[in-house]
């Protein structure tokens, strides 16, 4: 036996009205969502926090492919200096690794400390134009901005393969306890639209890898995205603990 059942012209009205409201619904939170990542950004949720002391650090390192004719690494560090606003007017040192020569042009300042080098690996016989920009208190988070004029940089340089890192750091007086730790990277995920992807939430070895749609760069680990660290250390000799936000992953 066998059942058949239509819909008559009313229930197929009722049918579509439910059906046209549920797409509604699933296209606005589509958006809104979209919109909340748009605004979502490292240094928007780490100036959430109230650190007694804070620095950022960003990161540039990308691969130089030099011309036939040769070229001068003294004028690569200049001209990419020039193009993130610091001026070159110091001594170039050279220095010697197995495996490796760096050319080094370092600036220190009263609240910021900058390093640009072209690293030639002699096996692979490969240059590679790296940068960092570190600043500290009030600015510290001004290394977000950095980020995105060493990008542009890049580009005007002609560097290839570019990869970027970005941390910001607070400082805390004394020992968090866990709650408190917990309590802060749940804040800082929430504030990122964040999902966690691996979690380590002890007292001595506390790390949080997560991924966010708000940022663009993002590693993959064991077919996982991961663009968002969360990073807190206690260091006994200062009594003090560093909360640190970093993307896609810390330098420590």
């Amino acid at each position: 036996m066998s059942f058949s059942w239509k819909m008559n012209g009313k229930q197929k009205k009722i049918t579509g009205g439910v059906v046209a409201i549920l797409l509604i619904a699933m296209a606005f939170r589509v958006v809104t969502e979209r919109a909340f990542l748009a605004q979502a950004s490292i240094a928007g949720a780490f100036m959430t926090l109230t650190p007694e002391e804070s620095d950022g650090t960003v990161t540039l390192t990308g691969r130089y492919l030099p011309p036939p004719y040769g070229f001068a690494k003294e004028k690569l560090i200049s001209y990419f200096g020039e193009q993130i606003g610091l001026q070159v007017d110091g001594d170039i040192r050279e220095v010697s690794y197995e495996g490796r020569v760096e050319y080094v042009y370092e600036r220190e300042a009263a609240e910021a400390h900058s390093v640009v080098k072209v690293v030639y690996l002699t096996e692979m016989k490969e240059y590679y134009l790296c940068a960092e920009i570190t600043l500290w208190g009030k600015h510290a988070v001004s290394v977000a901005e950095f980020r995105e004029v060493m990008l542009g940089a890049a580009r005007k340089t002609g560097l290839e393969e570019v990869s970027t890192t970005l941390e910001l750091c607070g400082i805390y007086s004394g020992e968090i306890p866990l709650s408190k730790k917990d309590e802060l990277t749940n804040h800082l995920l929430k504030e990122l639209y964040a999902q966690p992807v691996y979690e380590n939430r002890e007292n001595t070895e506390y790390t949080v890898y997560a991924y966010t749609g708000a940022e663009e760069e993002y590693i993959v680990v064991e077919k996982k995205k991961i663009n968002v660290q969360v990073a807190i250390y206690y260091d006994r000799g200062r009594n003090q603990t560093e909360v640190v936000l970093a993307s896609p992953i810390g330098l420590r």
